[in-house]
């Protein structure tokens, strides 16, 4: 019954497939689970110990930290196979976060204090510096081993069964959006925010278990290239990136939904912060509405995800994915510039209908627009795959996040400004989105149908 309940829901699987696929979702399934645990105490967390108003500064400093992480990932590419990468980037990440557990619950060994020897380079920092290590730690975690994955999973997979089998791998790993945060929600109280970064940590030992799996399960799925090449370096994923107009759509499509996504996320922050001030139940009702905001965006995820994914991708084709996705976004920020600016809401309904935006706008992106951009990876080289597609992910959307905290930043917490120049800025986004989604899906098909490869 389970094999042919799959194949309702996600076409004609295999027996192999069902099994490939099912790996890679438990895979994966971790990986979101805990980076959405984490993330939903990330606000609340800057928030005490910085000040949420300095947010948009943590995001410019995670885009110079990923950018960083970037270039050790793509020596690391060269020297290691694809499943070692696993195994050391997530240790690095287990003792990363056990490190961090213990600090926030000692945040007194990170203060910096007048007449410490490092107060003259820390003075200029707001708040305790361990607000902004953790921020960009959680941030990093979210690009770099969610790339390595989806890198992963395009470099054993075909383009007919990754139209298969991804709507499978995200419709089952949205449960992780939900657990994560019901964690939180439920055990933020009794456990303590430093147990369960502690929880987080332990939890990453479970993903290099799940690929040791996968390579030893499916051994004829191992990363094989169908030519040695030798070490390309640092720049290579970036010099093929801008060599190929193909790649640049796959850039702007992957990344600019975090510009917009970054200026909604910070309006809802600050909102947020007035209705659920941190400082008089030191953060609880903040990451209280932050876990049921998460949990929301993975419930409806998964109900997409099972539903439409699979079967809008093989009905419709990857081009009315692709530009679905931003024409409902530009939907999503008009109407709340409307219900603010023009019916005048008050301040707590706007925060509840920043929730519900928010929940719809992230389930779409994890179900619809995600399996779709990874699709577009499939007629590409293995260079292209890893390293062009680290640098999208991982840096390429930390520095659209970085766009969006430039001008957030500059705007100010002014909630009035923020809306008007927001809107007028993501609907301008929007417009350049759904213009090279279009490009990009045509090219998709071109290239399915020369079997051409972009290297």
């Amino acid at each position: 019954m389970l094999p042919k309940l799959l194949r309702v829901l996600w076409g004609d699987l295999s027996g192999d497939e069902i099994k490939k696929f099912s790996i890679l979702a438990a895979t994966l399934f971790c990986i979101i689970g805990i980076y959405w645990m984490v993330r939903v105490m990330k606000d609340a967390t800057f928030d005490l110990l910085v000040g949420f108003e300095w947010q948009p500064f943590a995001k410019i400093a995670s885009l110079v930290f990923v950018g960083i992480l970037i270039f050790f990932y793509s020596k690391l590419v060269d020297i290691f196979e694809k499943q070692t990468l696993f195994y050391l980037i997530c240790s690095i990440y287990v003792t990363s976060f056990l490190i961090i557990s213990y600090l926030i619950g000692k945040p007194h060994l990170t203060e910096v204090k007048e007449a410490s020897m490092l107060w003259p380079i820390f003075k200029f920092i707001p708040g305790n510096i361990l607000g902004w290590i953790t921020y960009v730690f959680i941030e990093s975690f979210g690009s770099i081993v969610v790339a390595l994955f989806w890198a992963f999973v395009a470099s054993t997979t075909t383009s007919d069964s990754a139209k298969r089998g991804y709507g499978m791998v995200v419709s089952l790993t949205q449960f992780g959006t939900i657990l994560g945060p019901w964690v939180v929600q439920q055990y933020s109280e009794t456990l303590g925010i430093p147990r369960l970064f502690a929880i987080g940590g332990f939890a990453i030992i479970l993903v290099p278990l799940l690929i040791k799996l996968y390579v030893s399960v499916i051994p004829s799925n191992k990363v094989v290239d169908s030519k040695k090449k030798t070490p390309t370096g640092f720049f290579e994923g970036i010099r093929l990136l801008f060599s190929h107009t193909y790649l640049i759509g796959i850039l702007a499509v992957a990344t600019l939904y975090e510009i917009i996504s970054t200026i909604l996320e910070f309006q809802m922050g600050m909102i947020v912060k007035v209705v659920y001030p941190t400082k008089l139940d030191g953060g609880a009702a903040f990451s209280w509405f932050k876990a049921w905001n998460a949990m929301s965006i993975g419930i409806l995820a998964l109900v997409f995800a099972l539903f439409g994914t699979s079967f809008l991708m093989r009905r419709f084709g990857l081009k009315f994915c692709l530009i679905t996705f931003p024409a409902s976004l530009g939907v999503i920020v008009l109407l709340l510039f409307l219900c603010n600016n023009i019916i005048g809401v008050s301040q707590y309904q706007l925060m509840w209908l920043f929730f519900v935006s928010m929940f719809i706008t992230k389930a779409l992106n994890y179900a619809l627009n995600n399996p779709s951009k990874e699709v577009m990876y499939i007629p590409t080289s293995r260079d292209v795959k890893f390293k062009t597609k680290g640098w999208i992910d991982a840096f390429g959307t930390r520095t659209s996040k970085g766009a969006g905290a430039v001008v957030t930043g500059s705007l100010g917490d002014a909630i009035p400004t923020l809306f008007l120049f927001g809107t007028i800025i993501s609907l301008g986004v929007v417009g350049v989105w759904v213009f090279m989604a279009a490009f990009v899906g045509n090219k998709f098909v071109e290239l399915q149908k020369t079997k051409e490869i972009i290297e």
